[in-house]
């Protein structure tokens, strides 16, 4: 908000008749003269208008005048030497091209009255908006009530004007508030107002819940129904005997027959089916033996069922169950040895260094030397014709094709290719290797360098290929393609399968069967299997002696069978005599009544103890909020107040600047630098503290201020030449957005303040107030 005052008319307040104050545009106001003339009043004027009260005024009636004495002769704020005429502030606001025009208005008959003159009597002075600042309507539909000044200027104007806004004469009054007080003074300004008043109220509640809970009637009267429950239920046990509670249920959800408090009510049907619970589980007693073995029968076939997928895989691949990663070793060795015999099969005319690297079983030496033919037959292939490169690759194919045809048909005498027939295997060799060096003989010399090159190149490669074929030989007969393919397909599920068939060989089951593939065999061995574990079932004594919801039975008070089996006669009979008892009780209606009276109390009173118990943790929520936002709050002062108190308090003898601490909240003290327990307040001069104040009073004005206005009202009384100079130029850097008035009864600190704004180009104008003050008093 930018809201900001451009005219100022008093009339019959305080000192003056009348005075009318133009402020025009200045960023600086002084207000010049000595002491008595009126300077105060003028700020008095301004707070009385904004606020609805004169702080300074209120603090010093509340200390010195008596709260009894109602009235008073004459008036302190009203000018009874102006005649009949009405007390009347008036001021306009600017905000850009908005105007807004606010005035406090207090008919002259008001103070005629003695009941009306009491110095804390505010409400006098009714607050208008007028619709121009020349206006003196003052009528109902003009009037505003004291909230529109916060709808205006933000919220908490009010209350933060005099922490914010205006400094009055001398120091603030907060410094001489003691150190765990200050933070309550600023309660609005840290916007916890509204905390402080919930942890009030709870404080009230809390009180409350305590005086009810130590009530002493209750007490007493809570005692009497217990000695009267005693005294009956004495003489109920007298005739039934005497039975300790004993919960014998165990499962999570407590059966109701086994609870402590069995009737609210007495109830015959509640009371028979409690009976014919305990009387099924005694009924069960001598079939515990039974009960096991139809446990035990029962689990065999449970596991049957839900293992019979991993019993059909044991029943497949027998002892091969465990072959996977032996498989997967021996799969992963023949492909890479077919990798290899299918590189050495493409020839030395198309291999390349990275295969020839990739290739196992090189003798010491040949590898390099292998690369260095390839470097060679590159060079060759780029020098040669493409009919040398395709007799070299015509001759590998020869070479391979006569190989291969040699394996096949080692005395065939046609050619494998034209099917000419001679006379042996070798006379067809020797033909096609005549042939061949025919063919040789037409090329050039580098391409009979490469054709001679790559065939040298076979050579070796064959010399690897030959391990390679005898390692193929001896992996493949042991690799199982259908048993891999089977394994693969459970892998997944082979740790649960594995760990069932440890399961059963320690029971003596063992797998000797290989891998099938035929589902016949399987299910034959599958169901020798299922056979071997139904085997292992025991034979009940008496297979009809268990009632048909014994397990229900069981189920409902148990929450594991070895609670039942441990179970004694002795304690059922006992619960048998408890619910008797217990239902004898509830059918005594006086004993019942005295429970139910002492039930009532004794619920209200947990009821109390509950909600104090929440009302105490919401108090301690509400103290531990209040504390951390109050240091949040603190902290966002902190380092403008350490830099303007530096300025502001140049020579002081501790160090250069102070810190603010606020111990979690729950404190406001000023620091030096040396870190002393004491407030810094207290070590320092008047002066001191003034600048003190000040550099406080501005920090929350740069932080926390909606509206850019500040009065000081003569801030020169006890600071320095060197403070004034300080403060000048402060405010006009830092806070020259700000409109400043400013009071001092020395002209020459005045002109100096008005004269560092003018360099700053800032506008600034001056009223001397006992020149004023001719016309106005």
């Amino acid at each position: 908000m930018k809201w900001k005052i451009s005219k100022i008319e008093v009339s019959s307040f305080k000192a003056f008749k009348h005075i009318y104050l133009d402020l025009g545009e200045s960023s600086l106001l002084t207000l010049d003269g000595p002491n008595g003339y009126g300077k105060t009043s003028i700020f008095d004027a301004i707070e009385l208008l904004l606020t609805g009260q004169i702080n300074r005024i209120q603090n010093l009636f509340d200390t010195l005048l008596t709260s009894n004495k109602r009235n008073y002769a004459d008036n302190l704020f009203w000018n009874s030497r102006s005649g009949d005429n009405d007390l009347c502030i008036k001021i306009e606001f600017i905000n850009d091209d908005r105007k807004l025009a606010l005035a406090r208005h207090c008919p002259a008959a008001i103070f005629k009255k003695p009941v009306n003159n009491r110095a804390d009597k505010y409400e006098n002075f009714k607050l208008y908006e007028l619709p121009e600042f020349e206006s003196s309507d003052f009528t109902e539909i003009n009037q505003r009530d004291n909230n529109f000044l916060d709808e205006i200027f933000g919220k908490n104007f009010r209350e933060n004007f005099s922490f914010l806004n205006y400094l009055e004469q001398g120091q603030n009054r907060l410094l001489h508030t003691r150190v765990d007080e200050r933070k309550d003074k600023l309660g609005n300004l840290f916007n916890i107002s509204d905390i402080e008043t919930e942890i009030e109220s709870c404080n009230t509640i809390y009180n409350k819940l305590t005086r009810y809970i130590n009530n002493p009637e209750y007490a007493a009267k809570a005692l009497s129904l217990k000695e009267e429950i005693a005294t009956l239920k004495d003489t109920l046990q007298a005739e039934t005997g005497i039975i300790e509670y004993k919960k014998l249920s165990t499962t999570d959800a407590q059966p109701i027959w086994d609870k402590e408090i069995l009737f609210s009510t007495y109830s015959a049907s509640d009371h028979a089916a409690y009976l014919e619970s305990v009387r099924k589980i005694i009924a069960l007693l001598p079939l515990k033996a039974t009960i096991k073995t139809r446990v035990h029968n029962e689990a065999i076939d449970a596991d049957i069922e839900r293992n019979e997928e991993s019993l059909r895989s044991l029943a497949q691949f027998g002892k091969d169950l465990e072959k996977l990663d032996g498989l997967e070793v021996i799969k992963k060795g023949i492909n890479e040895l077919n990798r290899s015999a299918a590189t050495i099969k493409r020839g030395a005319s198309m291999i390349k260094v990275e295969e020839a690297q990739s290739l196992p079983n090189w003798a010491d030496g040949r590898l390099e030397w292998f690369e260095l033919q390839i470097e060679s037959r590159n060079s060759l292939s780029e020098k040669s014709s493409a009919n040398a490169n395709v007799i070299a690759e015509l001759e590998h194919l020869k070479r391979q094709l006569i190989d291969e045809h040699k394996k096949s048909y080692p005395d065939d005498q046609l050619c494998p290719l034209c099917g000419t027939d001679w006379e042996d295997h070798k006379s067809m060799v020797d033909a096609i290797e005549e042939r061949t060096k025919q063919i040789s003989e037409s090329l050039s010399k580098d391409g009979k360098d490469l054709v001679n090159l790559i065939a040298a190149m076979d050579a070796e490669l064959k010399l690897i290929d030959i391990p390679i074929q005898d390692s193929l030989k001896v992996l493949k007969p042991t690799f199982k393609p259908n048993l891999h393919a089977e394994l693969t397909k459970i892998k997944l599920r082979l740790p649960a399968i594995t760990q069932l068939m440890e399961k059963l060989k320690n029971d003596n089951i063992q797998f000797t069967d290989s891998f099938t593939e035929s589902d016949d065999v399987v299910n034959e061995r599958l169901e020798k299997l299922k056979a071997i574990l139904r085997n292992k079932k025991q034979v009940e004594a008496d297979a009809l002696a268990l009632p048909e919801d014994w397990r229900e039975t069981t189920n409902s008070a148990f929450k594991d069978l070895q609670d039942f089996y441990i179970i004694t006669a002795e304690d059922l009979k006992n619960k048998e005599q408890y619910i008797s008892i217990k239902a004898n009780e509830a059918q005594n209606s006086r004993l019942q009544t005295c429970i139910s009276d002492l039930k009532l109390i004794e619920k209200e009173i947990l009821a109390a103890q509950k909600a104090q118990g929440k009302i105490e943790k919401l108090r301690s929520t509400l103290k531990k909020t209040e504390q951390n936002y109050t240091d949040q709050t603190i902290s966002a002062i902190e380092f403008i107040f350490h830099i303007y108190s530096g300025r502001l308090i140049q020579n002081y003898q501790r160090g250069l600047g102070l810190f603010i601490e606020s111990r979690e909240g729950t404190q406001l003290r000023f620091l030096t630098a040396e870190k002393s327990e004491h407030d810094a307040v207290m070590s320092m001069s008047s002066g001191q503290v003034s600048a003190l104040s000040l550099a406080f009073f501005l920090s929350l004005n740069k932080v926390y201020a909606k509206v850019p206005l500040i009065l000081i009202d003569d801030p020169s009384q006890s600071l320095d030449e060197i403070n004034i100079a300080s403060l000048t130029d402060l405010l006009r850097c830092e806070l020259k957005h700000c409109q400043l008035i400013v009071s001092s009864h020395e002209d020459d600190i005045s002109a100096y303040m008005r004269y560092r704004f003018d360099r700053a180009g800032l506008k600034t104008s001056s009223l001397n107030m006992q020149t004023l003050a001719k016309h106005a008093m």
